[in-house]
């Protein structure tokens, strides 16, 4: 009987162990299993808090000095044409340093306080190569008009040099994989597409017999944008208006005309292009009895627009308030 017992109570303690080491095992995989949950959890938290995850394979642009391969996208961004500002801040993100345009005395006032506090560097004609060496910029952008110093700006950082005249939503698309930022630029693309399809239909009718020209007093003389001018493409090939004769043409973007052969323009609506350095030369004109019988200023269908805006800055921002202002004034 005593053996029994014996027996008895040594089986109740190995079934006990083996239920203990069971447990333990389980425990030891579970621990295992919210290790990976962690990991997972941390993998999603980066996500949500904006953490850019590594970019699987590398992005390359093509530029007028070759390609420029990015490994990662640059935090310091120096632009030396306010129209990159304009692609920079249309994706969200302030460049490190800018330029001034010719034409402004400081930042466009379209932008507003997007700028921030910024350094300015210089002018787009007279970059200030010390203030751009003073941020340590990881990547200038420039155009071809600052061939000249760009020895000394890749001796600074890696410089991306763009065609200054090239097509802001391909710049736009190359600014959006630079920042990786592609589906943001796409998208920009897309509603500005459908923006001016929407606004060409609703003036079909309206402006089907009626010629639209851009303009802007100069030099003793007007200068006349043509069909191939990057603006007057807006008016032209976007929207569908119709140009003058005399704008017609498809090699050069500009042509000079007096105010004496004005009137053979005969534009039915014109968009005069107006700054601080062409004011007096504009009242001089719009006082002369010329100016004052042409069929668009007797319509009233003169409609005066800010030189910088609509031909200094080519970005997304300056060109969806342009498309703003022939709404505007066409409506």
């Amino acid at each position: 009987m005593i053996l029994k017992n014996k027996v008895g109570w040594i089986i109740s303690l190995l079934l006990s162990l083996v239920m203990i080491l069971g447990a333990c095992s389980n425990n030891t995989n579970q621990g295992s299993n919210n290790a990976e949950d962690d990991v997972k959890n941390q993998e999603q938290a980066n996500t949500d808090t904006g953490v850019e995850p590594a970019k699987v394979s590398p992005v390359t642009i093509e530029h007028l000095r070759g390609e420029m391969t990015f490994e990662k996208v640059p935090q310091k961004i120096v632009v030396l044409d306010v129209q990159y500002a304009d692609q920079m801040l249309a994706l969200g993100k302030q460049p490190a340093g800018s330029v001034i345009a010719e034409t402004d005395n400081g930042l466009p006032q379209y932008l507003g306080d997007k700028m921030g506090g910024i350094p300015l560097l210089g002018t787009y004609v007279e970059p200030n190569l010390e203030g751009i060496l003073a941020i340590e910029p990881d990547l200038i952008i420039a155009t071809e008009f600052h061939d000249k110093i760009y020895e000394d700006l890749i001796k600074i950082a890696p410089t991306l040099t763009l065609e200054r005249n090239e097509d802001w939503q391909t710049v736009l698309l190359k600014f959006g994989q630079i920042l990786d930022q592609q589906q943001d630029a796409q998208k920009l693309v897309d509603d500005y597409q459908q923006k001016v399809n929407d606004l060409k239909i609703e003036l079909a009718d309206k402006m089907k017999d009626q010629s639209v020209a851009l303009i802007r007093p100069r030099d003793k003389m007007i200068r006349l944008q043509t069909t191939s001018h990057r603006t007057s493409q807006i008016l032209y090939d976007d929207l569908g208006l119709n140009p003058p004769k005399m704008a017609v043409n498809s090699t050069d973007s500009s042509t000079m005309i007096s105010i004496e052969v004005l009137p053979e323009l005969g534009a039915d609506h014109l968009f005069l292009l107006q700054d601080d350095t062409n004011i007096d030369l504009t009242s001089e004109f719009q006082n002369t009895s010329i100016w004052k019988n042409l069929s668009a200023a007797t319509a009233n269908q003169i409609y005066v627009e800010n030189t910088a805006q609509w031909i200094g800055y080519y970005g997304p921002i300056a060109m969806n308030l342009v498309v703003d202002q022939i709404a505007d004034a066409l409506n």
